[in-house]
């Protein structure tokens, strides 16, 4: 019952409450982007069909961020389809979302850079799945990789200075929105 109390003393006022929503999905935008980050990493070490086929079998342990679940998704069933697509996405990340969509005059340029990220991947995907060898898979896969480290590090970095700024400007941050 204390710790009841303690939490409803803190989350006493509206602007605390969108303090918290605010903290909430800088977290969760800021998970799934160091998710993608280790996975483009992981790929871009990709130099042979082993490793290839391995990073696959392994790919299943990234699934905490939606665009890899999606991804994994894409390359293990052949026919694609929009139910299965929908599948991928979890009701926190309609929720993270939708809190993004929420404060998109905030984060315009993380948005606008998660968008060429999305882009990007796509493209590269597209041009794997059409390829006509492995050799040409890995080469889309290094491109994929190099493209997506640079996206996913620099969107980390807005987000960690985004949070930064929110938790020092607490008052003035929350009275802009």
């Amino acid at each position: 019952m204390k710790i009841l109390r303690l939490i409803d003393r803190y989350v006493d006022s509206f602007e605390k409450r969108i303090f918290i929503f605010v903290i909430f999905i800088t977290m969760y935008w800021l998970w799934q982007n160091i998710w993608q980050l280790l996975l483009f990493y992981k790929v871009y070490f990709i130099a042979d069909y082993e490793s290839l086929f391995n990073l696959q079998a392994h790919l299943s342990n990234y699934e905490s961020s939606v665009l890899i679940r999606i991804i994994y998704y894409v390359i293990s069933n052949p026919s694609l389809n929009m139910a299965g697509l929908v599948s991928c996405i979890k009701l926190i990340d309609i929720m993270g979302i939708v809190g993004l969509l929420i404060l998109a005059q905030k984060y315009q340029i993380i948005i606008i850079l998660n968008v060429f990220k999305y882009i990007w991947c796509t493209i590269w995907i597209v041009k794997g799945m059409n390829a006509a060898s492995v050799y040409l898979v890995i080469n889309c896969l290094k491109w994929l990789s190099i493209g997506g480290l640079i996206f996913a590090g620099i969107v980390i970095l807005q987000w960690l200075f985004g949070l930064v700024r929110i938790i020092l400007e607490h008052d003035r941050f929350v009275h802009n929105l």
